[in-house]
């Protein structure tokens, strides 16, 4: 098969680095695979991968007409049986591009933690949980949890990851690895972790490891500083964007994290507490484990820097239950989350998708009701922009 992979962007996160790595497996499993996406950090993965990648201009509104058209002229000069897009905005511009104009066949990935009303109804959906694909039970959805490279992502040399940011035998090293957005809270449970990581380095030889990028990276270093001048000495660390990540997580006794980098971090065998929205922390254990395979390793609502600091304290003075816990976790990513078992069940999809027969009525009919719900996006969108610069030339 001929497959066009589109990324929504390349920007460090979780559903690019799954697209990417995806498309290397199946590319490596016989198929041709081009990824198209606007240029981003991420396009040296791309490469080093191998992978053939074709940059398209990053549009200045979204969805782009301009971009759709973009796609039917790249579908057409790969012979293009599929196009495989990640998040809302490709799959709205692959239909009213190649796959209106030309009848590409195609198919969506939504990683985030619910579906845009703007999907078209009649494109087939791969979702990450049970508890997503339930949402939508009219519409066809397969549910493919997120791709670990087990083999890549395991522990090496702690000793040499250890030693980079200093951190000495003794001291417990908890990580973070995330955009430093308000996204999904992701920045509010930072401030958290350090927070509370900044109250126990007194009792436990505490030690947190922050890495990532964002708008609200700013808020991280301020509270970053204030613990490390309250006691005198580096308590948190803050590295910035790390292309290659893999050192933090080995470094780490402990991993706090959401989605594709909590996934990393159990594969690293690290003890995993997950972080959700409105103060949900949770151990991933063999309790919590049927919890998080149907809704996802996130989730909502909890007593936020009491409940972290309750999981942090066991797992601290417990070396043992640490070891047990990252060997746990370990064997769920080689049985569950494999690399391999993915791509093996995704070009089993590609092959339903590409030969499946759709009716017309129902494409067309679905097309005209996202044709409908994108206009009124587009004229909110523009309505308020509108409204943002009068206010401001009148002030």
């Amino acid at each position: 098969m001929n497959i066009l992979v589109y990324p929504h962007e390349l920007a460090m996160g979780g559903s690019q680095i799954n697209a990417i790595e995806l498309a290397a497996a199946v590319r490596d499993r016989g198929h041709n695979v081009t990824i198209t996406a606007p240029d981003g950090v991420l396009s040296s993965m791309i490469r080093q991968l191998g992978l053939d990648y074709v940059p398209i201009p990053r549009a200045p509104y979204f969805p782009s007409i301009a971009t759709a058209f973009q796609l039917s002229a790249l579908a057409r000069r790969i012979d293009a049986d599929l196009i495989h897009t990640y998040e809302w905005r490709p799959a709205i511009e692959c239909t009213f591009g190649p796959h209106f104009f030309a009848g590409t066949r195609m198919l969506a990935t939504v990683l985030s933690m619910d579906i845009s009303h703007l999907f078209p109804r009649h494109v087939s959906l791969i979702v990450g949980t049970q508890q997503l694909a339930q949402t939508r039970p009219a519409q066809k959805i397969w549910v493919l949890e997120p791709p670990i490279d087990d083999e890549r992502n395991k522990a090496r040399d702690v000793i040499a990851a250890r030693s980079r940011w200093g951190f000495h035998d003794d001291e417990i090293v908890v990580s973070v690895i995330c955009r430093l957005t308000t996204d999904l809270e992701k920045v509010e449970g930072v401030l958290e972790a350090i927070d509370v990581v900044g109250s126990m380095a007194s009792s436990f030889k505490l030690r947190l490891i922050v890495a990532g990028d964002g708008a609200c990276k700013a808020d991280v270093d301020t509270a970053a500083a204030s613990v490390n001048c309250r006691h005198g000495r580096e308590i948190i660390t803050v590295t910035g964007e790390l292309l290659e990540p893999d050192a933090v997580y080995e470094a780490s006794d402990i991993v706090l994290g959401m989605g594709s980098s909590a996934l990393k971090g159990m594969a690293f065998s690290k003890p995993l507490i997950v972080q959700g929205t409105a103060g949900f922390w949770r151990l991933f254990d063999e309790q919590s484990m049927s919890l998080f395979l149907y809704q996802g390793l996130f989730g909502h609502g909890g007593r936020g820097r009491v409940e972290l600091r309750s999981i942090l304290e066991k797992l601290a003075a417990d070396k043992d239950r640490r070891t047990i816990l990252g060997n746990f976790g370990r064997s769920v990513i080689e049985e569950r989350f494999s690399l391999d078992l993915m791509a093996d069940r995704l070009i089993e999809i590609y092959q339903q998708t590409v030969s499946e027969k759709q009716r017309l009525d129902k494409r067309l009919g679905s097309m005209s009701r996202t044709l409908f719900d994108v206009a009124k996006f587009r004229a909110k969108m523009e309505w308020h922009a509108l409204r943002y610069a009068i206010r401001g030339r009148s002030v």
